[in-house]
């Protein structure tokens, strides 16, 4: 492959001189052409005897001696004209090299033959030499266990808010946890990745010093007072003097392979973050909804790739040029305890909270503690509200219940789920495992101390913690006679006799938010509440004593005030009379309707244009009186 590319270089050199040499020969050389072949159909014929034959010989003498001179002066540089047009014929590539330069690039393809750069781009010559080699180089996970091992879970970029800004005025706690896979940018398979073409970029570094040394080369050249002629004649002495010395062609460029060293050695660092396996303890492994009780896994030896070792694997495939192999990592089993731990699990923490008598939204508490429940998280690995219970919707049988949404309580689809949140918030505090995100509720709840609380909607906010322990954790979830109970079981993650609590007391009272003027329309008056501001405290009891430690500050909104407006109360009250007027004219014209068809004497109507004032229709009047309305229970009234 590389050899036919190197002639069709060549080929496309030769296919310009060629051109330039066919342009000569018609410009110069069609004339005597065409008179040789008219010469030669008239050679048979025997010449006229001329009398003029002195007159000939002269004009064919003077003839000669004016080619003469014209192929003297064409010589010395004169009838630039016609050579111009000639040339121009040909497009020359102001981006190309122009002349022979040999790049030695074996370093790719062993016994490779030199490429001739002369007529080829910058871009041509990055695309030869990708294409000179095949790019496969795979690292293989070695571990005997990895039917046992399960890939970790890359952490995700995520706006915890909701972009309808669903309750997410509450004060905000956001603790950053260090993840070994944070800093981790491959995404490997379970048993095997393929490392990046890094040879790739140095080839495109590699070509573009070349054509740069080229460039400031010539542009050096054409500053020189040297003239043309006379860098041609050296360049054509020292291709001579070298032709000589040596018949092989020498390289101009020599392509090698930079040190990859740190580079190979950074993919296999992170290989060996995600393809790290801990040893089976005999964790709990998962939950059997059936018997309602978590399930133990046996013990298995862990595994970690040496990475040294493994990285001078994959420099010694590059160093051979082989870039098309498969590499099996090198590493050492991490041995599993041999004691049973099972009997080291229990309920580590555990906190309830009591629900309202409002069915629609303990059906909502409910149906979030079944998705929480039976939740198993390994080491290392954090927990999301939203993750695991997911979006709340009528097909899943979630009521709307009333909720917060932009400060105002409204009818949501899962309204009362904060319920099971904050439930487990306060489980998991007790516990000693790491909350990483928490939101407080807009305006302070009441089935917590305020402070104590963890709202979550969908898509955000969400609440996370992260199961920082050495073993599995399960979690356990229910809601029953109106109450929610939130478990947590695992080996303790507090050092043994201490205990942690969660407190929270009332700083101060904030100011009642300013009245908001409302019409009748648009909903019924209230009183509003004040806001609050709050402080939590870890109470830490170890060997009979306690300790009270800061831990969060909370700050909830006071409820607005809504009142009508004066106005709004008089056309409000003016609304209403119009209405009870409208059916009280209703009601009087079918009573006249039916007077008049009993009554047996005649009547006299006044005039039947209501009586209006300035301010309006007189009394609740909208319609006339009439005597009709004098009588009209009939007669005998």
């Amino acid at each position: 492959m590389i050899a036919s590319e190197r002639r069709l270089s060549q080929g496309i050199s030769r296919t310009k001189g060629g051109s330039r040499s066919r342009s000569a020969q018609y410009s110069y050389g069609d004339k005597g052409a065409r008179s040789g072949r008219s010469n030669g159909r008239s050679g048979g014929r025997r010449p006229k005897n001329n009398g003029h034959l002195p007159i000939i010989i002269a004009a064919v003498a003077l003839f000669g001696s004016a080619a003469a001179v014209f192929a003297l002066s064409r010589n010395a540089g004169f009838f630039h004209e016609a050579e111009t047009t000639a040339t121009e014929t040909e497009y020359i590539d102001p981006n190309a090299i122009h002349e022979d330069l040999y790049l030695d690039y074996s370093a790719f393809k062993p016994g490779a033959e030199l490429l001739n750069l002369k007529g080829m781009t910058k871009e041509q010559v990055i695309d030869f030499l990708k294409k000179s080699y095949t790019w496969h180089l795979v690292v293989k996970n070695a571990n005997p266990n990895i039917d046992y091992f399960s890939m970790p879970e890359f952490p995700k970029a995520e706006d915890n808010k909701s972009e309808d800004g669903i309750d997410d005025q509450g004060t905000e706690e956001v603790v950053k946890v260090k993840n070994t896979l944070s800093d981790v940018t491959i995404r490997p398979n379970k048993s095997d990745y393929e490392i990046p073409d890094i040879l790739s970029d140095s080839i495109t570094d590699f070509v573009d010093q070349i054509y740069t040394k080229y460039q400031e080369e010539k542009a050096s050249e054409s500053s020189t007072e040297e003239s043309s002629t006379e860098k041609k004649k050296k360049k054509k002495k020292a291709e001579e003097t070298t032709a000589e010395s040596s018949t092989a062609i020498q390289a101009d460029y020599i392509l090698q392979l930079p040190d990859f060293s740190d580079k190979i050695k950074d993919y296999v660092n992170q290989l060996a973050i995600v393809w790290k396996m801990a040893p089976k303890n005999g964790d709990i492994t998962k939950y059997n909804k059936s018997t309602g009780e978590f399930e133990f896994g046996g013990s298995k030896d862990g595994y970690a790739i040496n990475v040294d070792a493994t990285a001078q694997d994959i420099l010694n495939a590059l160093n051979n040029k082989e870039f098309s192999s498969e590499i099996s990592t090198e590493g050492e089993k991490v041995p599993a305890s041999t004691a049973s731990i099972k009997d080291q699990y229990k309920i580590i923490a555990s906190f309830t909270t009591k629900t309202t008598s409002n069915e629609l939204r303990n059906t909502n508490v409910r149906l979030a503690a079944e998705a929480v429940n039976g939740t198993v998280l390994q080491p290392g690995e954090e927990f999301s509200f939203n993750g695991v219970v997911g979006q709340r919707t009528a097909e899943k049988g979630y009521k709307a219940a009333a909720a917060y949404n932009q400060g105002e309580v409204v009818e949501e689809v899962g309204g009362g789920i904060c319920q099971i949140s904050s439930t487990l918030y306060n489980a998991v505090f007790r516990s000693g495992l790491t909350t990483t995100y928490r939101r407080s509720h807009t305006f302070a709840p009441n089935y917590v101390t305020p402070g104590t609380d963890a709202t979550v909607s969908w898509p955000g906010p969400d609440f996370k913690f992260v199961n920082d322990s050495k073993h599995a954790i399960g979690i356990r979830a229910w809601y029953s006679n109106q109450t929610a109970t939130v478990q947590i079981y695992g080996i303790p993650v507090l050092p043994s006799g201490v205990k942690w609590e969660l407190e929270s007391e009332k700083i101060k009272d904030l100011p009642v938010p300013a009245v908001q003027v409302i019409t009748p329309q648009q909903g019924k008056e209230s009183n509003g509440s004040a806001g609050s501001e709050w402080q939590a405290y870890k109470i830490i009891t170890k060997d009979g004593k306690t300790e009270k430690v800061k831990d969060h500050y909370v700050s909830y909104k006071g409820h607005t005030p809504k009142k009508y407006s004066a106005n709004a109360v008089e056309s409000s009250s003016a609304a209403e009379s119009t209405a009870a007027s409208s059916a009280a004219s209703t009601e009087s014209k079918a009573s006249e309707t039916k007077a008049q068809e009993s009554k047996t004497q005649s009547t006299t109507k006044t005039s039947e244009n209501p009586v209006v004032s300035n301010d309006g229709p007189v009394g609740n009047n909208s319609v006339p009186t009439t005597e009709a309305d004098v009588i009209s229970g009939g007669p005998g009234t």
